[in-house]
């Protein structure tokens, strides 16, 4: 893809995104855990709360919700020549691979590049609208479809899925250090098929053993949302495509359950909002330490910079403090581990390295004049960059 083509996909998905408030990837760290089930009973229950809610099936080799939800057949062109998603439900629509395939049988056989062009196009190219939440449902593990998700969606946060067995924790384990290192926050463990109710007589059996998210959870630092007993009917409803109807019945057990997961997870983005640093505050402080990513002296984009400038303003006046020489793209990673740090001032950023520095509560300036880092910072002083 040509350059020019990449930067109007940019800007589309930029635009697309703009009108999504919470985005929210539903993974897990192996298969057969539940997890499809578990991002469509999410996407349901939240329409159904009146919410303006979009699933985003980014499952590409194995893709499930269209069954799920009983919605087949081919998209339709938007005038803007945008994909429009399914209409499953008031409130609801989706998108996914197996809308697109002339036979639903047929093999997606792609590498890596064609899964990131092709979720880029399901965020930028589909006239998703203005959604309150995009449930995104990842394949199992962590390999490109949720990396891809990670780059491109810089505000997504992920739920993970597990089941309690051991073979189940180990794996979530992984999950958790994959979110961690593309700067993706977690919302949430849910602990899938915790138990079975007998249908004969009442008692509940731990098929997979119990507790076992909830106690990684509770070593990771990270919040246990829940846990949802095993029931037959969701399988029944999954494969039937009756998923909706089975979740409008509120007085089933597993149906309340899962609201109280909703609960907590509404609570927990609500919590973890994102808030933009303002650089209005920050240039009202009286002490503030400035770094600057250069390139052969001159102010450059962040992950083209081969060293980090380091300024510290007191009252107005402006003390050079040091360079960091970097091997290698310099990232966010680089940037927060500047001590006491709270302003960049760059050429060009990604949407992703932006999101992360003002997350830790950095400010950026980008699109920075090709001036001297005094005359940059001076320029910021005055309010003029």
């Amino acid at each position: 893809m040509k350059n020019d083509q990449l930067k109007e996909q940019e800007i589309m998905i930029r635009q697309s995104l703009s009108k999504i408030k919470n985005k929210i990837m539903i993974m897990s760290g192996k298969g057969g855990v539940g997890k499809s089930t578990m991002a469509v009973c999410l996407a349901i229950d939240l329409s159904r709360r009146g919410y303006k809610t979009g699933i985003l099936d980014v499952d590409l080799h194995g893709p499930s919700v269209p069954r799920m939800l009983g919605i087949g057949g081919p998209l339709d062109m938007a005038p803007s020549e945008q994909l429009i998603p399914k209409a499953v439900a008031k409130n609801l629509s989706a998108i996914s691979i197996e809308y697109l395939l002339a036979d639903k049988n047929q093999a997606v056989i792609w590498r890596g590049p064609l899964k990131h062009s092709a979720i880029a196009q399901f965020i930028g190219q589909v006239a998703w609208g203005n959604l309150d939440y995009l449930v995104i449902d990842s394949p199992p593990g962590t390999g490109d479809e949720p990396l891809s998700v990670a780059q491109l969606i810089p505000a997504a946060k992920a739920v993970i899925v597990t089941q309690p067995q051991e073979v189940s924790l180990a794996d979530i384990r992984k999950a958790i250090t994959f979110c961690n290192q593309v700067e993706m926050e977690v919302i949430g463990i849910i602990e899938n098929m915790s138990g079975l109710i007998c249908p004969h007589c009442g008692k509940k059996l731990y098929i997979f053993k119990s507790g076992g998210g909830e106690k990684v959870a509770l070593t990771a630092g990270i919040p246990f949302l829940g846990a949802l007993n095993f029931d037959p009917a969701v399988v029944d409803a999954s494969d039937a495509g009756t998923l909706v109807q089975y979740m409008s019945d509120e007085k089933r057990t597993y149906n309340q359950d899962f609201k109280k997961i909703v609960e907590n997870i509404t609570k927990r983005l609500e919590e973890t909002a994102f808030k933009p640093v303002s650089i209005d505050e920050i240039r009202k402080s009286k002490s503030i330490k400035i770094a600057i990513p250069l390139s052969k002296e001159k102010v450059a984009p962040l992950f083209k910079a081969d060293r980090i400038a380091i300024y510290q303003v007191r009252n107005g006046n402006i003390n050079y403090l040091d360079t960091i020489k970097q091997e290698g793209h310099i990232g966010p990673s680089e940037i927060k581990r500047i001590p006491q740090v709270k302003l960049v001032i760059t050429k060009d950023i990604k949407e992703k390295a932006n999101y992360v520095l003002n997350r830790n509560k950095i400010g950026v300036i980008s699109n920075a004049p090709d001036l001297p880092a005094e005359k940059l910072i001076k320029e910021f002083l005055a309010g003029r960059l």
